[in-house]
């Protein structure tokens, strides 16, 4: 499993919901709470080891979009 995919689904509240999301599932429309996605935020910050700016924030939309964040800072995915 890749550490987007990982990491989107430990901030999930139902761990099962990861097996209905694509790597190009939309959070929002797919079903993802805001709970959900400050948690997922929270969890990239603690990854990455820095805070996320706002535009990196406005990106996490997908399993896809974590992946190139990860991959932006120069981490492994």
């Amino acid at each position: 499993m890749s550490t987007a995919r990982t990491l989107v689904g430990a901030s999930l509240d139902t761990a099962a919901f990861l097996d209905r999301l694509t790597d190009d599932s939309d959070f929002a429309r797919a079903g993802v709470n805001s709970g959900e996605l400050i948690k997922l935020a929270l969890a990239c910050e603690e990854y990455l080891g820095r805070a996320l700016d706002d535009e990196e924030l406005a990106d996490l939309t997908s399993i896809n979009a974590v992946a190139e964040l990860i991959s932006a800072a120069g981490k492994e995915n």
